[in-house]
């Protein structure tokens, strides 16, 4: 019998860094792991990493600041989730929105996996 899928994710800390000290608290599996494999590769932003710089989302490079329509933001988010995030068989209502007066980034979606559904909402992913 085949052992079934479990993808296994540190949980991160409200500032964002990886949670340490508590266990198996400190981890998420399966839907959520997901959730936070596509708000961590959401948020990668493009050359940030230093061992392949050709990743992250092209935030400078390819929305803030180039005339862009939201659908075409959503569109580079798709793709980026599609391609990198493990597990996703679909991405729909994704919701992107910029506000110039703060330079405020927003972004959630719904994320079909094949553990489940889950809706991935910046800061927090929240189980449907």
């Amino acid at each position: 019998m085949a052992t079934p899928v479990q993808l296994l994710y540190r949980r991160l800390g409200t500032d964002g860094s990886p949670m340490r000290g508590q266990g198996q608290q400190n981890f998420l599996t399966n839907l959520e792991a997901v959730a936070q494999a596509v708000l961590t590769r959401i948020r990668l932003l493009f050359a940030e990493w230093f061992e392949n710089q050709s990743l992250g989302t092209p935030l400078f490079q390819s929305i803030l600041g180039v005339p862009q329509t939201e659908e075409g933001v959503a569109l580079i988010m798709q793709q980026r989730i599609l391609t990198l995030a493990p597990y996703v068989t679909g991405v729909k209502d994704i919701v992107v929105t910029y506000t110039g007066d703060n330079r405020a980034f927003t972004f959630s979606c719904t994320v079909q996996t094949i553990f489940g559904t889950i809706a991935v909402v910046s800061p927090q992913p929240q189980s449907t």
